[in-house]
């Protein structure tokens, strides 16, 4: 018997986090659910039902007469191979995490920038806004790639991910020697690597809450010159706060519960760094870091690399904020990770 996709079986790629809420969303729809494929072929049943590969799955059954759902949604997983996969194997229908979200708008659970697609569709006269400011056609097409895949949910419209995260080579250069602000420094992952492309540091200072992180960060960067380290997040008021680490490098900050840590305003807590580069990736909190920043943007107009994926509304908002400042930013797109995760708006200021 058909389901409401209209095939004889309804199957979920991804047997983790995103497939199982999937399967567990459709289930409260009333939506019967027939089994996981998954890469990883040793799992064998997931939450009451059978785990293949595709390929295994495919053997046995008529690819054609079958809907499957791509439950998947992590940084590390280009879903645009899991697409041609599943398209040589003759599947009837493929119906991506973003088209799935458009069917069933209400009451999905929390995942950073994936919405609605009728939101971005409301918003275009402030993503067109955001385009007119981009610099480099590069950005621009990456933008418009952004969109269409976040309201179609096809992956091969997005261009490869750009290398050197915060710092790619086809921006202007970074000034040095670098005075570095680091928030959501995570295990110190960011300095190394600006050490290994060679740049050169005056000072550098770093914000991680998660203090088993921030163990790792002193442990790794503690031989690096001039470097301080902060156990806080980064907002706009120095408070204490609720952290939730349950998403590892995805920890962020919550109004109640989890863990308590300190959170500072940078104005505050470094108010004679004098930087001149500021790279925020700290789960959704940077236009409050960013309103607790004004003084040192204003004083300094530090190059800034800011994560824009975390909400739906900051691949414009972020931009509109920093362009409320007046402090003649020009701003640059890249994304770094496949299905948009880890885009970054890059601000530089002071160029001809």
């Amino acid at each position: 018997m058909a389901n409401e996709f209209g095939f004889d079986q309804l199957i979920i790629y991804g047997a983790r986090l995103a497939g199982r809420r999937v399967r567990e969303y459709l289930a409260a729809q009333g939506q019967r659910v027939d089994a996981f494929l998954d890469r990883d072929g040793t799992l064998g049943e997931v939450d009451g039902l059978p785990v293949f590969t595709a390929q295994r799955w495919a053997a046995d059954q008529e690819a054609r007469k079958a809907c499957v759902i791509i439950g998947v949604f992590n940084p590390h997983v280009d879903t645009r191979e899991i697409v041609d996969d599943l398209q040589a194997l003759g599947v009837g229908r493929i119906v991506s995490l973003v088209e799935f979200v458009g069917l069933y708008p209400h009451a999905q659970p929390f995942r950073y920038w994936l919405v609605d697609p009728a939101f971005y569709v409301q918003h275009v006269p402030r993503i067109e806004a955001l385009r007119a400011a981009l610099v480099d056609e590069a950005s621009k097409q990456l933008l418009d790639a952004i969109v269409q895949y976040r309201t179609l949910g096809d992956p091969r419209c997005l261009p490869p991910a750009t290398a050197q995260q915060y710092f790619p080579s086809d921006l202007p250069r970074l000034p040095e020697p670098l005075r570095f602000i680091d928030c959501g420094a995570y295990v110190g992952d960011t300095v190394e690597a600006l050490l290994e492309a060679g740049l050169q540091f005056a000072s550098v200072a770093t914000f991680e809450p998660d203090l088993d992180n921030y163990r790792r960060l002193v442990a790794r960067l503690g031989q690096v010159p001039g470097a301080v380290h902060f156990p806080c997040g980064v907002s706009d008021s120095n408070r204490l706060s609720g952290y939730d680490p349950s998403l590892g490098a995805g920890g962020h900050l919550v109004e109640a519960g989890g863990n308590p840590v300190c959170c500072v305003r940078l104005d505050d807590a470094l108010p004679g760094f004098a930087p001149n580069f500021i790279k925020m990736d700290i789960e959704g909190e940077e236009p409050a870091a960013l309103r607790g920043a004004q003084c040192l943007l204003r004083t300094h107009k530090p190059h800034l690399a800011i994560s824009i994926y975390h909400r739906a509304e900051h691949l414009w908002e972020i931009a509109e904020q920093l362009q409320g400042f007046e402090l003649g930013y020009r701003f640059y797109l890249r994304c770094h990770s496949p299905s948009t995760f880890d885009t970054v708006l890059y601000a530089v200021a002071g160029e001809s």
